[in-house]
């Protein structure tokens, strides 16, 4: 009996030794420091895209976004450091931008512009009154016909007469990672001859600029407005003669 206590109380300082120097060696690991969102998110919006299948706003892992990518993948390595917080709320806020461009879409008569950090590209509704495309930027004899800077506070309204044919361009004031405005086109007896969608990142000044059609009310008086529904700054539009 005196053995077996004996052999119990060995073992119960075996333990607390193991113990003791187990804590003593114990490493704790310093949290990993979480970089500002403006830095990630501004390194993921150089890898949106729109997949022209879904209209709808993506990220393209693969996509160069430099010249030297094609050797030195500098810009991947950048984007395997962004935290997974981070990522998932700016995907988060490209959900939401994705979520009112496929209700506009499904509501009919809506082209779509979209802006990312290197392209521009129009999707527009089959059967629609209103058909853009992207054209060459426009020269200083242009005359403006109607300019319209749309917010979130109240809904704009200017008007032009219809050429048919007009230039159409775009200019964010955002500085939020994304934004989404509508520009209705509404005739003088209210009737609606079709909205613009217009869907970008903020701090975009791509000099992209549209061709802008409207054959079926070719010599009306049309009245444009709109409201922007996401972002906390302004969309500009210009309609040229």
């Amino acid at each position: 009996m005196q053995r077996n206590n004996k052999i119990l109380g060995i073992v119960a300082l075996c333990c607390l030794s193991f113990t003791a120097c187990s804590d003593d060696n114990t490493v704790f690991n310093e949290p990993t420091t979480i970089r500002a969102y403006e830095t990630d998110a501004e390194v993921l919006s150089q890898f949106v895209e729109v997949d022209s299948r879904t209209g709808l706003f993506s990220i393209n892992p693969n996509k160069k976004v430099t010249a030297t990518d094609y050797v030195v993948n500098r810009s991947r390595e950048q984007l395997a450091e962004v935290s997974s917080i981070n990522r998932t709320r700016f995907e988060g806020e490209m959900e939401q931008a994705n979520n009112l461009i496929k209700g506009y879409v499904k509501a009919g008569n809506v082209s779509v512009v979209y802006t990312t950090r290197t392209s521009g590209m129009v999707r527009n509704n089959v059967g629609g009154t209103i058909s853009l495309s992207k054209s060459q930027p426009y020269s200083k004899e242009e005359i403006t016909e109607a300019r319209l800077s749309v917010s979130s506070e109240d809904i704009c309204r200017t008007g032009f007469y219809s050429l048919g044919n007009n230039r159409f361009t775009i200019s964010s004031g955002n500085t939020s990672m994304f934004y989404v405005a509508q520009i209705s086109f509404v005739a003088s007896d209210e009737t609606d001859r079709g909205t613009i969608l217009l869907a970008g990142l903020g701090r975009n000044s791509l000099p992209y600029s549209y061709s802008l059609s409207l054959p079926e009310v070719n010599g009306e008086y049309l009245n444009i407005q709109g409201k922007s529904l996401i972002g906390n700054g302004s969309v500009t539009v210009e309609i040229l003669e």
